[in-house]
């Protein structure tokens, strides 16, 4: 267990780090390797700010149902930008029955595993972090509040501003504080019955009954995870699946493996590219490229496959499953391989290119590219075949009727409208990215104050090659970067761990080396005593429960 530091006292540090989810821990122990590989430098003193009491999962990997699966195989999952197989080996050196208790009785770098099975990796990630940090002498505290305001000052230094006690005085602040909540609906939150959020999916599993009817916003990931978990918790009711175009997620093939490198689209290739076209890129450019990946490894190019079926949201599903169990898809290898380099593929777009691709490609590119896994599959083709749950485009809008207590959802369909009632309605729309709208406390300020302004294509504005906010007068605010959701209209990909590992250790070795050049803090303040457990050993007590099927 971690303690926060006594707020009694001024409170002096190197860096400052505000959220300590998967992200932020991840950075954490990235500058920590970074101090560690420059012996002799200065120990930092470093203040994390995180209102769970254990830092690592943060929202993204909570304790949950184990129903609820990664969509990225376990190889790829990683702290470490380096070490790409980090979550892997931690889990060969677990006991092998308190891996059963998460369901799994065999490692594979290939599968879908439980995603509180990675918030339990990155809870034993912050413990190498505190032991790493006694190696070094360095001072970790971890402060269980919540960051209500970040202030740059004059002298180059940030003071943080908790909900409750002292600030602290920075002179580097990392913001990972994670995903803004939804507010497509906000008439609606607070109604009985209505989640504003898929999770954790095992309070759908808990607070539906068997037999209540269900509507579900969205037909994105979210909604898969929100559909499966219902499924394997053994509901009985009808579902409705609903958005404006009605499409469900690829189904990743489990036959897929990773190309060496990528010809056209990897990092330096991204820049020879554009070098060939005048210095930029445009979507047909991308396009074309990402064609000849698929065909230099003999990949097809067929509409249905690549695109997929227009349609019925069964058949689709059906042919979307027969694909992935047949063979290979080089197509979802090649994109999920330009992760190593979408963020310069982004940056490398002219702002005409990024708006149209957000206006015309971005809905068929999160259907096509952010792929499910079999198993989640089947689970909804079993509610398909069952006719208990259907997928429909046409979503025009949705309400509460108070006097029903039903909730009402407006349907578009080649007829006229019409209106479906269900008791229970779920919106797996995603979070926001509209810094703008928020009611954070810690967003509004830095937007009000001039820190900050939004980013057109989502998050906050940022310096590409720092990660450091623009204010808005367009100035580059050299103490303040930020990592997660609320980078992804400079980085575009924020959602994948391997993507943000990776700008995790880039913007942590930055930072590591500017503070080894900068003169000695204010004194020490004491903080965390590294554990004397072993990092492997470190675990929840118990597994997530599994839901009854």
């Amino acid at each position: 267990m971690t303690r926060a530091p006594d707020l009694a006292q001024p409170a002096a540090a190197d860096l400052a780090i505000v959220g300590g989810g998967s992200v932020g821990v991840s950075f954490l122990y990235q500058f920590l390797l970074a101090q560690r590989a420059a012996p002799g430098s200065r120990p930092p003193t470093i203040h994390l700010f995180e209102p769970q009491a254990d830092p690592g999962p943060g929202g993204a990997y909570q304790d949950d149902l184990r129903s609820n699966l990664l969509n990225i195989p376990a190889g790829n999952m990683s702290a470490r930008a380096d070490h790409r197989l980090d979550f892997v080996d931690w889990l060969r050196e677990q006991d092998a029955g308190w891996l059963q208790g998460y369901g799994v009785t065999a490692i594979d770098p290939a599968d879908f595993l439980p995603r509180p099975l990675f918030g339990a990796y990155m809870r034993a990630v912050y413990e190498r972090c505190r032991q790493l940090a006694g190696t070094l002498g360095a001072t970790l505290v971890h402060a269980p509040i919540r960051v209500r305001r970040v202030v740059p000052k004059p002298d180059g230094r940030v003071l943080v501003q908790p909900d409750h006690g002292m600030p602290v005085n920075a002179r580097h602040v990392v913001l990972c504080n994670g995903n803004l909540p939804s507010q497509a609906f906000p008439a609606l939150e607070g109604v009985a019955g209505y989640f504003n959020s898929p999770y954790p999916v095992s309070a759908l599993a808990q607070a539906i009954a068997p037999d209540a009817s269900v509507c579900v916003i969205g037909t994105s990931l979210s909604a898969v995870d929100a559909v499966a978990a219902l499924q394997q918790a053994g509901h009985r009711g009808p579902i409705l699946c609903v958005s404006r175009n009605g499409r469900l997620p690829s189904v990743r093939s489990p036959h897929n493996r990773s190309p060496d490198t990528l010809q056209h689209l990897s990092r330096d290739g991204a820049l020879r590219l554009a070098a060939r076209h005048g210095g930029t890129l445009t979507l047909d450019i991308v396009w074309r490229a990402l064609r000849d990946e698929v065909q230099s490894l003999q990949g097809s190019l067929d509409d249905d496959d690549v695109l997929g079926m227009d349609g019925d949201a069964h058949a689709a599903l059906e042919d979307e499953i027969r694909r992935s169990s047949a063979a290979p898809r080089p197509w979802q290898a090649v994109a999920a391989a330009t992760n190593a380099a979408v963020d310069r593929i982004w940056h490398l777009l002219p702002d005409t290119e990024r708006r149209r691709f957000q206006s015309q490609w971005r809905s068929l590119w999160m259907a096509r590219r952010a792929t499910f896994p079999m198993r989640n599959a089947l689970k909804v083709q079993a509610l398909f075949d069952a006719s208990q749950l259907r997928v429909t485009a046409g979503f025009a809008g949705c309400d509460h009727d108070p006097a029903t207590g039903l909730f009402r959802t407006r349907l578009r369909t080649a007829n006229g409208q019409i209106e479906h009632a269900s008791q229970h309605l779920i919106n797996a729309t995603s979070f926001s990215v509209d810094a703008q709208r928020t009611d954070d406390p810690l967003v509004s300020h830095l937007l009000r104050d001039g820190h900050a302004h939004a980013d057109p294509h989502g998050g906050l504005a940022l310096d590409y090659g720092t990660g450091c906010l623009k204010s808005s007068a367009g100035q580059i605010v050299a103490g303040v970067s930020v990592l997660g959701s609320l980078a992804g209209g400079t980085y575009f990909w924020t959602t994948s761990m391997d993507v943000n590992a990776r700008l995790a250790r880039d913007q942590a070795e930055r930072i590591a080396a500017a503070l080894r050049a900068a003169p000695a803090t204010d004194p020490e303040i004491p903080g965390d005593s590294p554990s004397p457990e072993r990092w492997t050993a470190h675990r929840p007590p118990h597994p997530a429960r599994a839901a009854s099927s």
